[in-house]
């Protein structure tokens, strides 16, 4: 009886060894028959989320792949299989690019002349001289523009050039840029620069009391001919002579061209040409070679959407176990496969129709790659538009991407309806998990309770018995 009653006691005396009570450790010992259920439901959460963040990440490749297709249906988006590029055999010359509509040949071209702006300089004038108008106000006309310069008194030569640049500069009308040129410490000139080149916009001027004060008349410098007066170290007079050669001026396959601008745009359809420098006279002209750019074409039209659909693919692989047990990631699998050994059946005839016939390889796994750069060269320079209709083109490989995953992604898509699905079941499964908590924490509450009543009548009967133990031992002694 003593030994029952003092296991009894060692048990419900509400201590243990450890830092725990006795009670605890017994509710502590309920939780854990019951973990297990709340342990399979957070498995069956975590291996949802997992799967949901693998669906939406997959989503998004699937829109990644939609927008190079979306590239290819773009208007315009055929001209970009005959992308051109041209060669020039002297690029400190000048500079060229080409247009898709580029006509594919050799050609030349022999630069004589850049176009300029044109410059029409004073008279000298000594800085420190009294200016001839003081305490007046003037005009002074540059290509039809008047501008009002009020002199004061006292005014040197020095402060009145600089109000005549200040006035010209400040006229929002203007068509040219007016400077003071110290040519010497003790001397300066006034220089009046078209804002744009060529012959189209000469500076020309009107007479008048300013401009003939530094030597600028019509009579002395004969404006808008071929005869300019050309300035002197100290005479007024323009740059260059004959304001015609102003123009820039080239030889296009012996044809000589003028433009008031170093950049043509409009002499060769579907090239420019950038001007840099002049050619001598004994220069031989460049020679200029048009052909289809193939390597951007590989590398920045084909390429990319190939990288983004084998982006795709290996994704979606990438889990072998998902794709075992997602019967729909199988199917999407599938269809993605099924894409690239259909033929296009919109593309001319003789033209090729698999992406195998311009140089495509395709891998065990479904990817894509340019297995023979030759074969797809070979293409893009005699045929650009056999290699578009592939991509482009009603039943075209963009097509058929953009459609199928347009099914996948809808409202009611594999993709859409799968991830609403998980979304769901994640939802209940997580009621689930806190509905069970709250089941299992009320029993264990309940057991506590019922727990510490056992206790007090396990304390009160222990106290009952030590008393009668107490009566025991006075009897026997």
């Amino acid at each position: 009886m003593a030994d029952l009653l003092g296991t009894a006691l060692s048990v419900g005396n509400g201590l243990s060894s450890g830092s725990q009570s006795s009670s605890d450790l017994l509710i502590d010992a309920f939780r854990k028959t019951k973990q297990a259920g709340i342990d399979k439901l957070k498995t069956k959460q975590s291996t949802l989320e997992f799967r949901q963040t693998y669906l939406n990440k997959f989503r998004s490749k699937l829109e990644a792949l939609t927008a190079k297709a979306d590239g290819f249906l773009a208007d315009g988006a055929a001209a970009t299989f005959n992308a051109k590029k041209i060669s020039v055999s002297d690029t400190s010359v000048l500079t060229a690019t080409a247009e898709a509509g580029a006509t594919i040949g050799v050609g030349t071209l022999k630069v004589d002349r850049l176009a300029s702006n044109d410059i029409l300089v004073s008279g000298k004038k000594n800085l420190a001289d009294p200016y001839a108008f003081v305490s007046t106000t003037k005009s002074i006309v540059i290509n039809g523009i008047s501008s009002d310069v009020t002199f004061d008194s006292g005014e040197t030569n020095e402060t009145a050039l600089a109000k005549i640049a200040a006035a010209v500069n400040g006229n929002t009308s203007s068509t040219v840029t007016a400077t003071v040129v110290k040519d010497t410490s003790t001397t300066a000139r006034l220089t009046f620069t078209s804002k744009t080149t060529g012959a189209a916009t000469q500076v020309n001027f009107t007479d008048g009391e300013i401009l003939g004060d530094i030597g600028i008349t019509q009579a002395a410098l004969n404006p808008n001919s071929a005869t300019r007066t050309v300035s002197t170290s100290t005479d007024a007079g323009y740059k260059l002579a004959n304001y015609a050669d102003l123009d820039s001026q080239i030889q296009v396959n012996g044809v000589q061209v003028t433009r008031d601008t170093n950049t043509f745009s409009d002499v060769v359809a579907g090239v420019t040409f950038t001007l840099n420098k002049a050619q001598s006279v004994s220069d031989s002209p460049l020679t200029l070679t048009t052909a289809v750019d193939t390597d951007k074409l590989a590398s920045s039209v084909i390429q990319p959407f190939l990288d983004t659909f084998n982006d795709t693919v290996r994704y979606l692989k990438s889990d072998p176990t998902a794709l075992r047990a997602d019967p729909s990631l199988r199917s999407i699998y599938s269809k993605l496969r099924n894409l690239i050994n259909d033929p296009v059946t919109t593309a001319g005839s003789g033209n090729p129709k698999y992406l195998t016939d311009i140089g495509i390889k395709i891998a065990d796994d479904g990817t894509l790659s340019v297995g023979n750069k030759d074969t797809l060269k070979g293409f893009l320079e005699s045929n650009p538009t056999a290699i578009s209709d592939l991509f482009t083109t009603s039943d075209g490989f963009a097509v058929k991407a953009k459609n199928a995953i347009s099914n996948l992604l809808g409202t009611d898509g594999l993709i859409t309806t799968r991830t609403d699905s998980l979304k769901s079941q994640i939802t209940l499964v997580s009621k689930q998990t806190t509905s069970l908590q709250k089941r299992i924490d009320s029993q264990a509450e309940s057991l506590r309770k019922e727990y510490t009543k056992l206790q007090e009548i396990y304390l009160k009967a222990q106290g009952q018995f030590n008393l009668l133990s107490g009566f025991s031992t006075g009897t026997t002694q």
